[in-house]
């Protein structure tokens, strides 16, 4: 009589499970059929409302013996099928009382006047800056050039510091500086000119190091927070804070015919002597390394560059175990198609790409196949040439995409494929990268 009983309160307690559930699909959901387990239904808090008071889980029974039966019923609503799942003899409670308690207990959103706000902010950047500025360094330099100044981060404890190439150029005496009021000598490592960077390491370190948390800039969107961390002017352990501003730019560093990849503009205010610090993102992790201003008075106009911390990243390591860093070459120089490009190869509105004007002879494109526009004179084209379109199937956008995917995904000597437009039919070209040739 007991199990009958058991067996009639939980056809009951489903019936009205069921009817609940079949309430709030029909009220909130659309769309093909699904199992109650993946239905989100409205709000968040409806949906927890449905699977804590209809599915309970294996875990919660306090008996690891007990023998869980479910009992699938399917409700048609909305023109949607909806299941449910009940457990035989888990509760002998009202299912409804239980549900009733679940409904009344909703979260409120907290408000927060505009003056909390900012103090949560103020708390924010006050934390990060705490937590990095033992990280970074203010570099002092003498050398044939007189005194100089920059910046730089602790990159790991065996006190490698990272900066700017041009911070350490013609100096013949190093000096580094901590917050903590230590300061150090420190001997050049090696150093990356194309990339604008440098490793140095300290002497006769006194005290624990911590290095500074690297991040990532392959996401990097326009409008994130960008924070400069450095001495600019001198002024040492400055913080400044801005958003990024754009990504994908290339730059020259001044030191090579090629350009810096996947370089990170910013309008934090970033001023001589912030050179070689680090930039930062709202978790204080280095998303690039600053090392140039657009600016007519040398001072911040709100247009500032970073390397990108991935390409830093890559390049770091093998200065320190290599001495160098080598890049990969395909052999081509060429520009972003655009109008002009297209009305003279007669190319349709929605091809995008680089146009290849020439190819180094005997290298890598060359070797495999890779035509450049015929026209030898300067300045003159005959739009002849093939379309870069995409490497590895991936779709290269722009000159500057092609560069930044070499420099920040393939090595000297891998094997790729070139996705080329050529008389109007995209062909598959492999070809195996060369490499660029060390810039003193």
């Amino acid at each position: 009589m007991k199990m009958l009983n058991n067996l009639k309160n939980l056809f009951i307690g489903g019936i009205v499970s069921l009817t609940l559930v079949a309430v709030i699909a029909c009220s909130n959901s659309t769309g093909s059929p699904k199992s109650l387990s993946a239905i989100e239904i409205g709000t968040q808090q409806v949906s927890n409302v449905a699977l804590s008071t209809v599915i309970p889980t294996p875990t919660e029974s306090a008996d690891s013996d007990t023998e869980v039966n479910f009992i699938e019923a399917t409700v048609e609503c909305c023109e949607q099928q909806i299941q449910a799942a009940f457990v035989a003899g888990a509760d002998d409670t009202p299912i409804d009382e239980d549900i009733a308690g679940v409904v009344e207990h909703t979260s409120e959103a907290v408000q927060l006047t505009p003056a909390e706000i900012v103090a949560v902010q103020e708390d924010h950047l006050t934390s990060l800056y705490e937590d990095t500025v033992q990280s970074v360094v203010f570099i002092i330099t003498n050398g044939n050039r007189g005194r100089g100044s920059g910046s730089g981060f602790v990159w790991d404890k065996d006190g490698h510091i990272v900066t700017n190439y041009h911070v350490i150029q013609s100096a013949s005496r190093i000096t580094v500086k901590f917050f903590n009021g230590r300061e150090y000598l420190a001997d050049v490592v090696a150093f990356d000119p194309a990339a604008d960077l440098a490793v140095i390491k300290l002497v006769d370190v006194e005290h624990d190091l911590t290095p500074i948390t690297i991040g990532t800039s392959s996401s990097l969107r326009p409008g994130q927070t960008a924070i400069a961390l450095g001495n600019p002017f001198g002024e040492e352990f400055t913080m400044t804070t801005g958003i990024v501003s754009a990504v994908t730019r290339t730059i020259k560093s001044g030191f090579s015919t090629y350009n810096i990849p996947a370089v990170i503009q910013t309008d934090a205010s970033i001023n001589p002597g912030n050179s070689g610090g680090p930039l930062l993102d709202k978790e204080g992790a280095v998303i690039g390394v600053n090392t140039q201003i657009v600016s007519e008075t040398r001072q911040s106009s709100g247009v500032g560059f970073a390397v990108p911390v991935d390409l830093v990243s890559r390049v770091i390591p093998s200065l320190i175990e290599f001495g160098e860093h080598t890049y990969p070459l395909m052999g081509i120089s060429g520009f972003e198609v655009d109008l002009e490009v297209r009305e003279n190869a007669a190319l349709n509105g929605g091809v995008v790409g680089v146009y290849v004007s020439g190819v180094t002879p005997n290298g890598p494109a060359d070797t495999a196949g890779i035509q450049a526009d015929s026209t030898a004179q300067v300045n003159v084209l005959t739009y002849d040439g093939d379309v870069i379109v995409s490497i590895n199937s991936i779709h290269m956008n722009s000159m500057d995409d092609l560069i930044g995917f070499l420099a920040l995904n393939t090595a000297p000597g891998d094997d790729i494929v070139v996705g080329v437009l050529r008389d109007g039919v995209e062909i598959a070209i492999p070809l195996t990268l060369g490499a660029r040739p060390q810039v003193s």
